[in-house]
């Protein structure tokens, strides 16, 4: 003969209370987590975008200078004026390099650029500006901006140059890691600390049916 156990009235009722607050605890759980993972890359996001608009404008202002200190010389060149470029541009491998271009030919390179020329590939025309991607020396991921600018003072079109400028997008993959893994430890914490307020809210919160249970 087979023997039955019957769960005491309180203990069925002690058991159920544990699986409501589990199931509390955990659903809260699951869309703190969810809103979190959510919100940082929605955050991660928005600062590489931040970061890119950054480095594109710092490209335009050493274009605005690179162009600023061209004058054509009278065999076919550019003559440029130190005063106006970035140190970069002297530094061999430096990220920074710029390329001058007289008609379709490849035209002068920076120092810094030292035997290679941009190949730019992924071109989108935005205003007067292309923008484009190359690789570099070394491995280098470069962002390519160029402009098309006449030279002569009555724009007769004689001296139509193509100035393109291309940075190393390293800086801004390294700015973005580092912001992402600010964001991953600031999250985590603020996860923790969000799930540890749950717990108390929800053990708190069933205490009034605990006293009636008991």
């Amino acid at each position: 003969m087979a023997i039955r156990w019957k769960i005491p009235n309180w203990a069925a009722q002690r058991l159920r209370l544990e699986s409501l607050s589990s199931r509390l605890i955990a659903a809260a759980a699951v869309w703190t987590l969810l809103g979190l993972v959510v919100g940082g890359a929605v955050l991660s996001g928005a600062f590489r975008m931040a970061a890119q608009n950054n480095f594109d404008a710092t490209l335009q202002a050493d274009m605005d200078g690179l162009i600023a200190a061209a004058e054509p010389d009278p065999n076919g060149g550019v003559m440029l004026a130190d005063r106006f470029l970035n140190p970069k541009f002297h530094r061999v491998y430096s990220g920074l390099y710029y390329q001058i271009r007289v008609g379709n030919s490849g035209g002068q390179i920076s120092r810094s650029l030292f035997d290679r020329e941009l190949n730019v590939f992924n071109q989108a025309r935005k205003g007067p500006l292309t923008w484009g991607n190359a690789a570099g020396p070394e491995d280098q991921q470069l962002r390519v901006v160029s402009r098309r600018v006449d030279l002569t003072p009555d724009n007769s079109g004689d001296g139509d140059y193509t100035f393109l400028v291309a940075g190393d997008l390293s800086e801004v993959e390294r700015q973005t890691q580092d912001f992402n893994a600010t964001l991953f430890w600031s999250f985590l914490l603020l996860g923790l600390g969000l799930i540890a307020a749950i717990l108390v809210q929800v053990k708190v919160g069933l205490l009034p049916l605990r006293q009636v249970s008991k």
